[in-house]
């Protein structure tokens, strides 16, 4: 339920530091995922600062929102590349089937065509 501030006085003040306090406290979880976020409200929608993506809550898991990634370089990809990862460019479609680990090749890809 939102709070409206007072009008007059010194309770302007005093709302103004709660709400700086709130704000200290909780700014980071507004926007970014840690550990202790519970995905069981459906619909919460967060950036991973860990792994560089957003996610959406959804049946008490954070799922991944698909993001455009750069096309890798190589079939083994890089430091942070995980499987369900999508890249493309003006040739292929790419698909991240693994997690890096610097020798598996974890990235496949399929040819685009006009049709």
């Amino acid at each position: 339920m939102p709070v409206n501030p007072p009008v007059l006085g010194v309770e302007v003040r005093e709302w103004a530091r709660e709400t700086n306090l709130f704000l200290r406290r909780n700014l980071g979880r507004l926007f970014f995922k840690v550990d202790s976020d519970n995905p069981s409200e459906n619909g919460i929608f967060l950036w991973d600062d860990d792994g560089g993506y957003p996610v959406v809550s959804h049946d008490d898991t954070f799922k991944e929102i698909v993001v455009r990634q750069s096309a890798p370089t190589a079939n083994t990809g890089g430091t942070g590349d995980k499987a369900g990862l999508i890249a493309w460019d003006t040739s292929y479609i790419y698909i991240c089937t693994g997690d890096y680990d610097g020798t598996t090749a974890i990235w496949k890809r399929v040819a685009l065509a006009t049709w």
